[in-house]
């Protein structure tokens, strides 16, 4: 198992990715809204997510989840090579009958699409939509190697080649879409031979690097895995995304918009906290299962990882007005409100995640069904009783809602089958000390004297967890560390460049009480001898 300073490494790198990829979405943003017309930029939002759908029933994500998990827990390389042979001859096979039936019937299924939009000029015509397919069928061919990479801890090489993906992907689209005027088709063109380019290297690097054979044992294993993720899948699709089709018919674009907006920042906080950390994490739980300590390992874990999530959380809960105004102006004003609960939404759905990783452990992801289609008929329940009289803050709500169960539920079942001492007592200490600051932010105006005030709320948050002992004493001593580190390696950085700290610090001191005196330590930081 890694260190807990290499842990925090990992989880450091793998975050710039995502923060680099998430930046890179908003250089695309301004580049389709100027190249294509609004139609068009709706025909690409549809076909994207007709692929998803797609993907998720073709067991894209399923497969990959199982080959995280038999991958971690082979006993030797020989069974490895043969998990990874099993999963790409699976991907393959899926990829060419199951991507090859949807392409035959891509005239009637786009249709389809265009009678339920009102398409009626024809533009999602069955070209397009093979294009679409073809840029999601292809993604696997990377995934595959990028998960094996994840798997092996090579955060590195694995930030390398997903930033090296994004930036020609935009490389592309600029050329594409604006200077060759391909419009949709340019855009999904770009994707497409983006994922066809890394996916065959990648493939082939791995393929020469492990050489292996598939085996019916492994093939049974990945199937019974991956296929009770498929419903699933499909009932998070509705989970993450059905709330913005109870808004449009209830309501009117205006506030699926402004809501959009909102929930969007809110899961930019997982993608820079939670989705990092857990990279690392689901890399590394599968060898701690086997220890004697799991219970007490997992809890802490859990709680270290929840802690980071709720830390950038309230960042954005106490600037959400500051922030939405800032990205979308005034029009956009309504989307703070809903900031706020959904950000306690995704809390809880981290931690339902969190709170799965005993299913992948001990193999029992049909469990998962169960839990995902109950928590589907909560929320839909509840989209159905809120949005209509609410709007989007009756949205924000029932996500809320929807996920609180979903977390209860996962903590149910999952406790039956891998026993996990959380720490219920720190948890609930972090979320009250988060929604209190939060709270007293609410009576500040929105002015900009105020900013500073609010910053200082922030950073009172682990001050507070701290004072009321809520860290551990590992923690805490992990915490003095990596301060003491931060501190050297800035008097280093200002030792390299002549800038001499004990000098200057010794010249603002008075020196004439005896034997005090300034010196320098090996740093160049100041200490004070009596």
């Amino acid at each position: 198992m890694i260190s807990s300073r290499s842990f925090l490494k990992h989880a450091a790198i793998y975050g710039l990715a995502g923060m680099l990829v998430q930046a890179g979405g908003f250089v695309l943003l301004p580049l389709y809204t100027s190249c294509l017309s609004p139609s068009d930029y709706g025909v690409l939002e549809i076909l994207g997510r007709m692929a998803d759908t797609v993907g998720t029933i073709l067991m894209f994500g399923g497969f990959r989840q199982a080959l995280l998990t038999f991958y971690q827990q082979s006993k030797c390389e020989s069974e490895r090579r043969q998990v990874v042979a099993t999963t790409m001859s699976l991907f393959g096979t899926t990829i060419l009958l199951g991507g090859g039936v949807v392409m035959v019937f891509a005239e009637p299924l786009s249709q389809l699409l265009n009678h339920f939009t009102h398409a009626e000029d024809g533009r999602i015509g069955p070209q397009l939509f093979r294009l679409a397919l073809l840029a999601i069928l292809l993604e696997p061919l990377s995934q595959v190697p990028l998960t094996l990479l994840q798997a092996r801890v090579e955060s590195v090489r694995f930030v390398t080649i997903t930033i090296s993906q994004f930036l020609l992907r935009i490389v592309l689209c600029v050329l594409f879409v604006k200077y060759l005027r391909g419009g949709v088709a340019g855009a999904l063109g770009s994707s497409a031979f983006v994922a066809a380019l890394f996916g065959l290297g990648l493939c082939g690097r791995e393929t020469l690097r492990s050489p292996g054979l598939p085996t019916l044992h492994h093939l049974r294993g990945l199937l019974r895995f991956a296929l009770p993720l498929v419903p699933g899948g499909l009932c998070f699709f509705m989970l993450h995304h059905g709330d913005r089709f109870f808004l449009l018919r209830c309501r009117d674009l205006h506030e699926v918009g402004t809501y959009a907006l909102g929930y969007k920042l809110a899961l930019g906080v997982v993608m820079f906290s939670v989705s990092p950390l857990y990279m690392v994490w689901s890399s590394q739980m599968y060898r701690v299962a086997e220890r004697d300590d799991a219970a007490e390992v997992f809890g802490a874990a859990n709680t270290r990882i929840l802690t980071a999530y709720v830390f950038v959380a309230l960042a954005l809960a106490l600037f959400q007005d500051e922030i939405v105004l800032m990205l979308g102006g005034a029009p956009y004003s309504d989307a703070a409100a809903v900031v706020a609960p959904v950000l306690l939404a995704y809390f809880f759905q981290s931690a339902s995640s969190l709170m799965d990783a005993g299913l992948y452990v001990r193999h029992r992801t049909g469990l998962k069904l169960g839990i995902t289609l109950a928590t589907t008929t909560v929320m839909l329940s509840m989209y159905a009783l809120l949005i209509p009289r609410y709007g989007g803050m009756g949205a924000a709500l029932a996500t809320m809602i929807g996920f609180i169960f979903l977390a209860v539920s996962t903590w149910a079942v999952s406790r039956s089958v891998f026993p996990v001492r959380h720490e219920w007592r720190r948890l609930t200490g972090l979320l009250g000390v988060a929604i209190g600051l939060w709270s007293l932010s609410r009576f500040l105006p929105q002015t900009t004297w105020v900013w500073p005030i609010k910053a200082g709320m922030w950073l009172t948050c682990p001050i507070v967890l701290w004072a009321a002992g809520f860290m551990s004493r590992r923690e805490t001593e992990l915490v003095r560390a990596l301060t003491e580190a931060i501190v050297q390696w800035f008097d280093r950085v200002a030792w390299s460049r002549g800038y001499r700290v004990s000098t200057l610090a010794a010249t603002a001191l008075p020196n004439d009480r005896g034997n005090n005196r300034t010196q320098p330590d090996s740093f160049g930081r100041v200490a004070l001898n009596k």
